[in-house]
């Protein structure tokens, strides 16, 4: 995020915490998307994932005055997104060993409807190729890689995020890297352009 970009995002979340619908409505307009398309790889039942961004956006109202100014608006969402996921299966499931016990998450790959037009323009045994190959990946693993890739988000982000240590998100990373490069016979340029359309 630019240093441009911060500012502006500052200075909204600054008005919402006075009480500003408008800054409010701003916020959940500008990240919703985000929060679907991530909340419908970590659960894939819709009304759940429904549910619980609207959950998050109704406490983050209700306590906003209580609330710090995160350095990154997208990241905190998404973070209160995945406890409260994690809140809710530990609720609805309780004699399973818990959602954060560092058990890796069925992380979902099924493209988005904007991806499958993108992959209108890649050939049929490319695409098959890139579904193959990040099928390889453990579900710990694609979540990195689209926490990466898609949302730009830092190791140290990943990390907090996903309740690892820096060092496992960087071997994580860097394997994952490396099994998509052999599969896909590709250099890192035209590689990290494939993530970043597949995760649309």
């Amino acid at each position: 995020m630019n240093q441009s970009t911060n500012h502006i995002d500052n200075n909204l979340w600054q008005a919402f915490k006075n009480g500003d619908v408008e800054a409010y409505r701003s916020i959940y307009n500008f990240h919703v998307n985000y929060l679907l398309n991530y909340g419908l790889r970590l659960h894939n039942v819709l009304n759940v994932v429904e549910d619980s961004v609207q959950e998050v956006f109704i406490d983050l109202w209700q306590y906003r005055q209580n609330l710090s100014n995160p350095n990154d608006i997208r990241f905190y969402l998404m973070r209160s997104l995945r406890n409260r996921i994690g809140k809710n299966f530990r609720k609805n499931q309780p004699f399973i060993s818990g959602f954060d016990d560092n058990m890796d998450l069925p992380f979902l790959i099924e493209p988005s409807s904007e991806q499958r037009l993108i992959e209108l323009t890649i050939n049929d045994e490319l695409r098959e190729r890139i579904h193959i190959a990040i099928k390889t990946l453990t579900p710990r693993q694609k979540e990195i890689i689209y926490l990466r890739y898609f949302n730009d988000f830092s190791y140290e982000q990943i990390c907090e995020l996903m309740n690892i240590n820096y060092q496992s998100a960087r071997t994580q990373h860097y394997n994952a890297l490396k099994v998509l490069r052999s599969e896909l016979k590709t250099s890192n340029l035209s590689l990290i352009s494939i993530l970043v359309t597949h995760f649309l």
